[in-house]
């Protein structure tokens, strides 16, 4: 065994044990870690905006306070909106639900004229369901509250990052005293990555609002620029977020509509917008800003799903971009690297 080998090991070894610590650490403070961890991306995509006032002399608080409106007022008119649709949407549940009603009656009657299932199974079935829907309106419940409380906390956190932002520099260079040049350009580095990250993220997010609404809108599908902006919101989620976002709109044409074909139009619709957002949207404008492949992306995200829930699957992209940079410069961990990026 030679020594470079063993230097390797040895760094692997303690490598494992920082991961196991930070892994405890994210499943038992992830109450605060979360918020934090978004609050993070969001300072990073509004710190140009304070530095580009900071240059004219715009003292930093005011200049905070002016970014933090602008961003509060942008979100607030996007839920604002929402919770009008919401609110339409809620005055049509009768007639949905007397729709759904009728479309289980003609399932139920096609079940048993064609495939033999008796009435009794299917009223089971239907239990079973009901069931289900009960413990995941719980748990959606249970979700949200948890949701409303982590985004009451994420104006502070932004503040106070952006307040002490050069602070946290100053740690950082002092930290690796002795190599505070290196230290400095890694720092860029990162937030070029997540800026560049969390900007391609919104323009991607607004092009495929467009595309979702005026698609929903020419299949005559209610709410549809409500269900275009959420689906496209959704999309922070890769993967499996157009899919979540598509079937809110499939549903509603489904018990909405006379002919299934609308709903079939929704998943047409969808399909084809995932494939232009795939193979062009999302390579084109993201680019080589976080530079991960697909299988080391996959793997990034059910761990983050499994030790931060949704909030996991947002922001194991980012901090994976991230850690790839670690990575980079270090002699021993340079083969992770290469090994987590996307080659053309």
């Amino acid at each position: 065994m030679t020594e470079n080998f063993k230097e390797k090991l040895k760094v692997l070894s303690q490598l494992s044990i920082v991961v196991a610590f930070l892994v405890a650490l994210l499943i038992f403070a992830k109450v605060v870690i979360v918020p934090l961890a978004l609050s993070f991306l969001f300072a990073a995509i509004l710190n140009p905006l304070i530095r580009r006032q900071e240059s004219i002399g715009i003292p930093r608080i005011p200049a905070i306070l002016v970014a933090m409106l602008a961003f509060i007022v942008v979100v607030g008119g996007i839920f604002t909106y929402s919770g009008f649709q919401m609110t339409q949407l809620m005055k049509d549940l009768p007639s949905i639900e007397r729709k759904t009603i009728e479309l289980f009656q003609d399932i139920g009657k096609t079940l048993e004229d064609k495939i033999g299932v008796s009435a009794p199974q299917q009223d089971r079935w239907l239990s079973n369901l009901g069931d289900n829907a009960g413990s995941f309106l719980t748990g959606l419940l249970q979700t949200t509250s948890s949701v409303l409380t982590v985004v009451a906390q994420i104006p502070i956190y932004i503040f106070l990052l952006l307040l002490y932002k050069d602070k946290f520099r100053e740690f950082i260079l002092i930290f690796f005293n002795g190599a505070q040049g290196q230290a400095s350009e890694r720092i860029d580095e990162i937030k070029s990555v997540v800026q560049g990250y969390v900007l391609g993220l919104f323009i991607v997010i607004g092009i495929l609002a467009v595309l979702n609404s005026v698609g929903l809108l020419l299949l005559g599908i209610k709410y549809a620029l409500f269900f275009g902006i959420l689906s496209a919101i959704l999309t922070v989620i890769p993967y499996i977020g157009n899919f979540i976002g598509g079937l809110l709109p499939f549903l509603v044409a489904l018990v909405t509509k006379d002919s299934m074909w609308y709903a079939a139009g929704v998943v047409a619709l969808y399909a084809v917008i995932q494939f232009v957002e795939g193979n062009f949207i999302t390579p084109n404008i993201m680019g080589s800003r976080i530079n991960i492949n697909p299988l080391i992306a996959l793997i990034a995200m059910i761990l983050g799903g499994q030790i931060l829930g949704v909030a996991g699957l947002i922001l194991a992209i980012p901090f994976t971009g991230i850690l790839r940079i670690a990575f980079i410069h270090s002699k021993t961990l340079a083969p992770f690297a290469v090994l987590m990026e996307e080659r053309k």
